[in-house]
């Protein structure tokens, strides 16, 4: 899988070919963020950013920046995925991290919740070996706004978000 990094985000994926290319504007937004994704920069990124680093750097032991792969918000929900890094960029010291096993892959996944206009956390990972989206019975299901699934495949490959909005579509009574 291609990746690439522009500005302190790392672009896994179909869009990492995307980064850097300026040519034409019909280009440039074909090759932005998908809907759903929280820009680059912007207030509401920063927000959902910040909500996660103490917990994140309590867990881990140490001061973080994120990489961030996906920040997918769907209302007053959000869903981020990536890994953590030192505040140099460089791979964290991982043992400081009690939780998580040296040898092992150390995926962040982080599903957060706005309420009275904050972003709090309220499940992170921050050494997961596997996406915790491959397994969603843990959390009952596909129960979130279905954006939040935007760009996810179960471990089966199923494409998450078109998987809840058609579970949405057989759960809503006719019109």
């Amino acid at each position: 899988m291609a990746a690439s990094h522009s500005g302190g985000v790392r672009r896994t994926g179909p869009w990492a070919w995307c980064v850097g290319m300026s040519s034409a504007m019909a280009l440039l937004a074909w090759c932005g963020p998908a809907a759903g994704q929280a820009t680059v920069g912007s207030a509401e990124r920063q927000a959902v950013l910040e909500a996660i680093r103490p917990l994140a750097a309590q867990r881990v032991g140490q001061p973080v920046k994120f990489m961030v792969e996906r920040l997918n918000v769907d209302g007053d929900w959000a869903l981020l995925t990536g890994e953590l890094v030192s505040t140099t960029g460089d791979t964290l010291d991982w043992a400081k991290a009690s939780e998580c096993h040296l040898e092992l892959d150390k995926l962040l996944w982080v599903l957060l919740s706005r309420q009275a206009g904050r972003w709090t956390v309220k499940h992170l990972e921050v050494c997961a070996t596997e996406p915790p989206h491959w397994s969603l019975e843990q959390f009952g299901g596909l129960v979130w706004p279905c954006g939040v699934y935007a760009g996810l495949q179960s471990a089966t490959g199923e494409d998450l978000q078109a998987a809840c909005l058609d579970q949405r579509a057989k759960s809503s009574p006719p019109r």
